[in-house]
């Protein structure tokens, strides 16, 4: 059976959902390259009423899209961030390699370019690099990202020129 995705832009009454997404993806797709202190220092802090707010408040900086199953069920999550910069791409664990990601980096591509972008960077996970070269990123540089904790976990900085 072909599971059937839509894309649609993300609304504050999807926090709950959008949170148990981001949080469980990592923890359990993440597991084998970054250890337990740098999962909790990365997701144990988030709560679902902060991204509500943020939703609600801070959309001005970024756009926020979720996809839903064919029951309207929310399966993924990602985010374009207005500097230029793809800021999240979450599926569920059980959804992964079913087109969900694929789906919703292509909706942030989109509205990079309905912003005038023609290059996108992401500074992804390691767990994610083989995701984004699949989508026609260019691996720049290994990095790291510095989070609220002072955990450091490592990242890879890719980019993609997009065409118009």
């Amino acid at each position: 059976m072909v599971l059937q995705i839509s894309v649609r832009l993300a609304r504050p009454e999807d926090a709950e959902q959008m949170h148990y997404i981001h949080v469980h993806s990592v923890r359990q797709l993440c597991a084998v390259d970054y250890t337990k202190e740098q999962i909790e220092a990365w997701v144990g802090h988030l709560d679902p009423e902060t991204l509500r707010q943020y939703i609600i408040n801070g959309a001005r900086d970024e756009v926020q899209f979720v996809a839903e199953d064919e029951n309207g069920t929310i399966i993924g999550f990602s985010a374009f961030d207005k500097n230029g910069d793809i800021s999240a791409v979450y599926v569920h664990p059980d959804y992964t390699r079913q087109g969900v990601g694929k789906k919703l980096l292509k909706a942030a591509e989109k509205e990079a370019l309905a912003h005038k972008f023609k290059k996108l960077q992401i500074s992804a996970s390691i767990t994610a690099l083989p995701f984004y070269k699949a989508n026609g990123y260019k691996f720049i540089k290994y990095s790291s990202h510095c989070l609220r904790s002072n955990v450091t976990i490592p990242c890879a900085l890719l980019e993609k020129t997009l065409a118009t």
